[in-house]
């Protein structure tokens, strides 16, 4: 399993990135619009259904999946949770997908909480789900704000040909 790095060079160095179309190392670009001037959004596919609206949330441990959506895309519980976090607490169940993608990249056999999003939709935001720290940990991750593409890469490419102090962030677990 490849190692959890966020690449902050965006946020750290605003002009480096800038001059630069795109995602280095020639990794495809994966865009997302900005609610609330900081929450990205990202399509997300659910065993090949979709694309979702789904919050990039790099400090959820666990992808999140609404529970009218998974009702819609009958997913069936296989354990019983609860949540606690900053926006989320409460009951919740695991499920299994079969296969969550983002950005032509795929994660099979992927465990997530299923919960009840409507008091995080109540509060303007019209998502489906969380994308957490269990999918992205298997990439190198490069968030570009200035651009609002997201660029994620398996390879070790994008990772070699950056330039600046890479950010490893805390993992929790994996996949």
């Amino acid at each position: 399993m490849r190692h959890f790095a966020f690449l902050f060079l965006a946020a750290l160095f605003p002009g480096v990135l800038s001059a630069q179309a795109g995602c280095p190392a020639n990794v495809k670009a994966i865009p997302f619009h900005k609610v609330d001037k900081h929450q990205m959004v990202v399509a997300v596919s659910i065993n090949n259904s979709g694309p979702y609206d789904f919050l990039l949330d790099t400090g959820t441990q666990m992808t999140v999946v609404d529970f009218e959506l998974a009702a819609d895309l009958n997913l069936k519980s296989t354990g019983n949770a609860t949540v606690s976090g900053a926006s989320l607490h409460g009951p919740a169940v695991y499920a299994r997908l079969d296969r969550l993608e983002v950005g032509g990249h795929a994660s099979s056999n992927q465990n997530v909480l299923l919960y009840n999003m409507k008091s995080v939709q109540q509060d303007g935001f019209a998502i489906r789900g969380l994308l957490g720290e269990d999918f992205l940990s298997g990439y190198d991750v490069l968030i570009d704000k200035a651009q609002n593409i997201l660029c994620i890469d398996d390879t070790g490419a994008m990772l070699g040909s950056m330039r600046g102090e890479h950010v490893q962030a805390a993992s929790h677990g994996g996949r």
